[in-house]
């Protein structure tokens, strides 16, 4: 044997000649060839000398594929290459690929179309099927533009394996490529455990044969995908063969995404600061390698990186950076994962109508890629921007669609348990209350299951208790309340404690036990002092002012009134502490009933005509909608051609309105702390 292993295929296709000449030429320096550190060394320098046969296309085709594995792009630059190149489809495939990492993925791909269809029939089955595998890899990253292409590529690929699996010679080493490329394609549909699954088989293929070069890469794939399932030991055991493997073979390519790759390890070890040292080490190897695909990838981790710490200006000059480069290269995934980011900084920059039509727009190009990896954290953000901007049931629809995923890309229960909390309170807010049940019993059950007795748990028991009381079990509603309370008790927490109070007047409510809830109110008030909560005041003085009207409406004392009109101002005041413009929109809707009802009917529609600017400016449109409905009936009634008996009973409609809208209030303002995250 001349070669290594991992080359025997090429070995088999030199002349005699040529192998003589090779072999003379390391045994001359006393070398031996058969040692795959050796080969890689010496065999590029080798592949110039003049005394290789020069008839023999196969020396420049193994070597064009040992330059490309080496990422010695420079080699195509060479005279040697050039004059030998053009009619070599063998080197030309690998010379494609160098241009297509460097972003000249146009004309990479006009070359291996070229090839593909002058060898589809020259029964030179090696280069055939790897210049099928690597214009799939560059179909892949372009993504939309190519998506028929790429299928057509994958369909001629299994055509291809199910002709010749089995029958023709070193068929699973020849077939490494398309291995690849059709894992990385499945792998956009599976779980990281699923995508463990598919890759163990390939990679011990790639041991059989001692072919370091798809080993590496199909190592770096494992590690990366046992990053995603938390399994960070595994994944800390193939980075350290990859590293190993890098001590003598200078793949350098995979050299960065193994460091990449390092750097999302240590990431989710929680050291940041070195994660980030780590990525601009990567982003510094690629930009040596002129690898544009490599720097956009960096880009994108840093910009996330500075997104989870709260560095949203930093965040955004890298996905920005990560987006221009990516649409450059029409590299469809890095727009998505970069859009998907851009789309989150906006929405919480305030610029909600930005934010919704920027993941309408990755969301398109996501489905249309198959990209559906991305989903999940497309429709957290569609469902965050929905609940900000009033589109409760779009909420609900889009929170419901990234369970459906998360559950197929198996998040963990803990990630599971938060969303079925956020799909509860949705369900709460536009009424589907049996449905709210089920989906707080499910996370209760989580609870139960994962050991956790925290806030969650207590939230939880809260709202199980809200919804019970709101579909009358009131029985049901006591035995939460009672667990809830026993709960902060437990636990002496003054702001559980103060919650489970508020809870308490909800129930003395629900049953017009008003003299009860008042007591308990100047109680919340007073413990409220004691620590720093804008959302428990705001979800005090919302009951405030729910027990400040219903005493009205049996007393009908002005002075109530004035006073319900400061605690709507007090609203909306904590509602700027807050940052949260839904209590806003609510506080200003439900003193346009209030003011409707005193007939200070300019007031009230000064209040609406407010709101509705501050909603279009910010582009929520369900609550401009909304609310122009409400300033389309204050009109009215200021048109004064109502009855006296008529305008008594219209007041008294719009102050009953104002308690329920104070009602939904409440649970807005509950469901804030969770879906606005």
């Amino acid at each position: 044997m001349v070669f290594p292993k991992a080359f025997q295929l090429h070995e088999t296709r030199l002349s005699k000649d040529s192998l003589d000449a090779i072999e003379f030429q390391f045994e001359r320096l006393d070398q031996d060839s058969s040692n795959i550190h050796v080969f890689f060394n010496r065999f590029l320098k080798i592949s110039k000398s003049p005394t290789l046969p020069p008839e023999d296309t196969e020396i420049i085709y193994l070597a064009s594929k040992i330059a490309y594995f080496q990422s010695q792009y420079d080699f195509f630059k060479t005279e040697e290459f050039k004059s030998k190149e053009y009619d070599n489809d063998g080197a030309r495939i690998w010379y494609a690929l160098a241009l297509a990492v460097q972003g000249q993925m146009d004309e990479a791909t006009h070359i291996l179309e070229d090839i593909k269809e002058k060898i589809e029939n020259d029964n030179d089955h090696l280069q055939f099927i790897e210049c099928l595998g690597v214009l799939a890899q560059i179909y892949f990253v372009r993504g939309t533009e190519d998506k028929e292409k790429l299928e057509a590529i994958l369909e001629r690929i299994a055509k291809f394996e199910e002709e010749n699996k089995g029958k023709l010679p070193d068929f699973d080493h020849k077939f490494m490529p398309a291995y690849l490329i059709e894992n990385r394609v499945k792998s956009q549909q599976l779980s990281p455990t699923e995508i463990i699954n598919e890759i163990t088989p390939v990679y011990e293929l790639a041991e059989e044969v001692s072919d370091h070069y798809w080993m590496t890469h199909f190592e770096l794939d494992l590690a990366l995908s046992n990053i995603l399932s938390r399994k960070l030991d595994e994944a800390n055991n193939y980075l350290t063969k990859v590293f190993t493997t890098f001590k003598t073979l200078k793949y350098l390519a995979l050299e960065a995404k193994a460091i990449r790759i390092k750097g999302q390890l240590i990431e989710k070890q929680g050291d940041i600061t070195t994660a980030e040292k780590t990525y601009l080490e990567a982003k510094k190897a690629y930009e040596k390698l002129k690898d544009r695909i490599g720097v956009s990838i960096c880009l994108t981790l840093l910009a996330q990186l500075a997104e989870n710490n709260d560095q949203q200006n930093k965040a955004e000059q890298y996905f920005t950076k990560s987006y221009n480069l990516s649409e450059d290269m029409k590299d469809f995934y890095g727009m998505a994962v970069a859009l998907t980011s851009l789309a989150k900084i906006s929405y919480k920059h305030g610029q909600y109508a930005e934010a919704l039509a920027t993941f309408k727009k990755v969301l398109d190009i996501t489905q249309k890629n198959s990209f559906d990896y991305l989903l999940p954290k497309i429709y957290d953000g569609l469902a965050h921007v929905d609940f900000i901007s009033g589109d409760f049931w779009s909420a609900v629809e889009n929170r419901s669609r990234a369970i459906i995923y998360k559950l197929k890309f198996e998040y963990s229960e803990e990630d599971l348990l938060i969303d079925r909390m956020k799909l509860g309170q949705l369900n709460a807010i536009v009424g589907n209350l049996d449905s709210a049940f089920n989906e707080f019993e499910d996370a209760l059950n989580y609870c139960t299951k994962l050991n956790i007795k925290n806030d969650i748990y207590f939230d939880i028991l809260n709202w199980l208790f809200e919804i019970s009381t709101a579909i009358g079990k009131l029985a049901l509603a006591e035995a939460y309340m009672s667990r809830a309370d026993l709960f902060a008790s437990i636990h002496d927490s003054e702001e559980e404690n103060v919650q489970a109070l508020i809870s308490k007047i909800r129930f003395h409510i629900q049953k017009k036990e008003l003299v009860q809830a008042e007591k308990l109110l100047e109680t919340v008030f007073e413990k409220a002092q004691e620590f720093p909560s804008a959302l428990t005041m705001a979800l005090a003085l919302v009951e405030k002012a729910v027990v400040q009207i219903m005493n009205f409406q049996e007393k009908k004392d002005d002075s109530i009134m004035e006073e319900v009109l400061q605690t709507m101002d007090d609203m909306l005041f904590i509602s700027l502490d807050l940052e949260f413009l839904p209590l806003t929109m609510y506080t200003k809707k439900v003193l346009g009933k209030v003011l409707a009802y005193k007939n200070d009917i300019e007031d009230g529609i000064e209040e609406l005509t407010e709101a509705i600017e501050l909603a279009d400016e910010l582009g929520m449109e369900k609550f401009t909608d909304s609310i122009k409905k409400e300033l389309k009936e204050l009109k009215k009634l200021d048109k004064k051609d109502l009855s006296e008996e008529q305008l008594a009973k219209k007041r008294e409609t719009y102050l009953n309105q104002g308690i329920e809208y104070l009602k939904e209030t409440f649970w807005l303002v509950s469901a804030s702390e969770y879906q606005t995250e």
